[in-house]
C-alpha cells in the first residue's frame, strides 16, 4: 500500500471492493479535473480464508482525456470498460446464471444507454469533442 500513496498522493481510500477494506485504487490527481484519468489498481489473488486476497502488483487504466489548450492524451473510453464488463459478466453467466448476474448486467446496460444518449445530444448541440456542457 505504501507504493500506492508514494506514487498516487490522492489515493481514493473511499474505492474499496466488498468486503474488503482495502483500499486497492490509486488516482493520479490532475490540476484540470481532481483526478479523473489515470489509475493504477491493485491486482486480485481471488477470494479465500474469508477474505479477498490483494498482491503487489498492479494494472494501469489511462482515460482518454482532452486538456484545456485542445490537445489529446489518448486513452480508453468509458464506454469501452463499461462494454468489456457487459461481455464478461454474459459470459460468466452463462456459465453460472445467477439473478445478480442478470441484476448487474441490467445496470451496466443502463449505463451504456446513459452513454449513448449523452452523446447524441452532444452531437445534436454540435459539441461533441468540445469542453463545453
Amino acid at each position: 500500500m505504501n507504493d500506492l500513496k508514494q506514487k498516487y498522493p490522492s489515493l481514493l481510500k473511499d474505492l474499496k471492493v466488498f468486503p474488503s477494506d482495502e483500499a486497492t485504487i490509486g488516482v493520479y490527481d490532475d490540476v484540470d479535473y481532481g483526478g479523473a484519468h489515470e489509475y493504477k489498481i491493485k491486482e486480485c489473488a481471488g477470494f479465500s480464508d474469508g477474505k479477498t486476497q490483494y498482491v503487489d502488483s498492479y494494472q494501469y487504466i489511462r482515460f482518454v482525456k482532452k486538456e484545456k489548450d485542445g490537445s489529446m492524451t489518448p486513452g480508453l473510453q468509458s464506454e469501452q470498460i463499461l462494454l468489456a464488463l457487459i461481455d464478461r459478466h454474459k459470459k460468466l453467466n452463462a456459465a453460472y446464471p445467477s439473478k445478480y448476474n442478470e441484476k448487474m448486467l441490467e445496470g451496466m446496460q443502463m449505463a451504456i444507454d446513459a452513454m449513448q444518449e449523452r452523446v447524441t445530444d452532444r452531437m445534436n448541440r454540435d459539441v461533441m469533442g468540445e469542453l463545453k456542457n
